[in-house]
């Protein structure tokens, strides 16, 4: 991401760091004649307009400046001078000033990999007495306010800072860290036949360029956690970025897809359409969707009963290819669906073959989708009275069909929808030998909508710790029959 793209990624950096920030408690300060307890200090994100975001190479970092900060705090007091008075205090700062730094790197991490890792470079709160409103509650204050006040102003707050910067400190080397040496290195995913997909940094981790870029490279290996093995396959080598596209771009290789297809096979789980269909997407299946393929279907069910999907990866490995001029799919997948708790269909399609070339630009995908067969069936029943000749032709028509009226339309351009709420209509999407490039303008609008996608993708990823999903093994069809 280039440094523009940076600047309008603060709609998300801002949100964040403030997060950890806003509502912040010392239990004391003590200085000269007194002490302050129970100090509550809440520290909003000022507007978007005032913070500025720079990409440092020299420290491989980010820097953080926010002005007009409007700061509260509250706190019990006590403060002898003569005679000892205890109150409270209400402490209103206007203006308020940061400079903060973040460094990032890397770290072990779990599984005996690298995870990301942020370091504290720079804490500068800055803050005008002029600009400080303070008023004390309690009995005899007055007597002391005189005094105190301007002590406050010029000794108390300065050490209040000293320990907000060491809080700071505490989230990030901490609690921070902590998480990301945890969970940032691979992530199970239970409804995708199982896999665990390696995120673990490569290199140097996210570095920041001279020519002001930060880029991270991620390991990107999906496997079976069951029985991990090495893969033998070899990712493409690719530039991590090129200097003519977007301010966001990101790259794909087909080792990831190709370990993905592996894996998936080997794992002998299950994918859980249903579940993607329904969380990433937004699309509930039901028999007057799938009435489309199959008639049979609504005959014998009715209109609107929910219907479930599932897949597995069977007899070998699926087999992807990117490439300038053709990007293909080839593999063998059983498909399971259900109408309530009964199998309505069971069917192994061997020899599926895709070929496609797509590319985007203008807001519209472009291309030609020049092969797609599902081959052959086998291990096949169904409660629909199909043979299995009959469902093979009955979807490879309706396939057909909707790949001519697809190319027809890829022809003029295809509007490229929203994705998990994010309008990416600026991508642009090109392939080469082994992988595929993606870039997009990273505007405030873009970040705005990605905020939504990262809560969505964060709530998942926790919902995987929690151990909320189990992945489910494939049944062999006679099992299923036999129920």
């Amino acid at each position: 991401m280039t440094q523009e793209g940076i600047n309008n990624a603060k709609n998300i950096i801002a949100p964040f760091v403030f997060k950890n920030i806003k509502d912040l408690q010392i239990a004391e300060v003590d200085f000269s004649g007194g002490q302050m307890t129970n100090i509550d200090i809440n520290v909003p994100q000022p507007d978007l307009s005032d913070i500025q975001m720079k990409l440092d190479n020299p420290q491989n970092g980010l820097e953080l400046v926010a002005n007009n900060i409007d700061t509260h705090m509250t706190a019990d007091f006590k403060f002898k001078k003569i005679i000892t008075v205890s109150g409270s205090a209400d402490i209103k700062i206007s203006k308020m000033a940061v400079d903060f730094e973040f460094g990032v790197g890397t770290q072990p991490g779990a599984h005996n990999e690298l995870a990301p890792k942020l370091s504290v470079l720079k804490t500068n709160i800055n803050i005008n007495p002029d600009d400080v409103d303070i008023s004390l509650s309690g009995s005899l204050v007055a007597k002391i306010a005189s005094v105190f006040i301007p002590l406050i102003k010029s000794s108390v707050l300065p050490a209040v800072v000293s320990q907000i910067t060491g809080q700071i400190h505490t989230i990030v080397d901490g609690q921070i860290d902590a998480l990301l040496a945890a969970n940032g290195t691979q992530i199970e995913i239970p409804y995708l036949a199982g896999l665990t997909i390696d995120i673990a940094q490569m290199g140097k981790g996210v570095e920041v360029t001279t020519d002001g870029v930060i880029m991270a490279g991620l390991n990107g290996t999906f496997f079976d956690a069951v029985k991990p093995e090495v893969s033998p396959l070899t990712p493409a080598t690719y530039s991590l970025r090129n200097p003519k596209g977007k301010t966001l771009q990101s790259y794909m290789t087909d080792y990831t897809i190709n370990t993905a297809l592996t894996s998936a096979f080997e794992t002998g789980n299950t994918l859980d359409i249903t579940y993607l269909l329904q969380n990433y997407l937004n699309l509930t299946v039901t028999t007057d969707n799938l009435g489309v393929f199959v008639p049979e279907i609504l005959t014998k069910y009715g209109s609107g009963k929910a219907v479930g999907i599932s897949g597995a990866f069977v007899k070998a490995a699926s087999v992807a290819k990117l490439s300038p001029t053709s990007n293909t799919f080839n593999g063998n997948l059983a498909v399971t669906i259900k109408v309530g708790e009964e199998v309505a269909i069971q069917a192994e399609f061997d020899a599926i073959a895709v070929d496609a070339l797509l590319s985007s630009t203008s807001g519209k995908i472009f291309g030609k989708i020049s092969q797609s067969t599902l081959g052959s069936i086998s291990n096949s029943q169904n409660s629909l009275g199909l043979t299995a000749e009959q469902l093979l032709a009955e979807l490879q028509n309706v396939i057909t069909t909707n790949v001519d009226v697809a190319n027809t339309e890829l022809a003029a351009g295809i509007a490229i929808p929203t994705i998990l709420g994010v309008n990416v209509s600026d991508v642009e999407l090109n392939c080469f030998d082994g992988y595929i490039e993606f870039g997009i303008n990273a505007t405030p609008a873009f970040f705005l909508q990605a905020q939504d996608a990262y809560r969505f993708l964060s709530a998942e990823a926790q919902k995987i710790r929690d151990g909320e999903f189990t992945a489910v093994a494939y049944e062999p069809i006679q099992t299923l029959f036999l129920q």
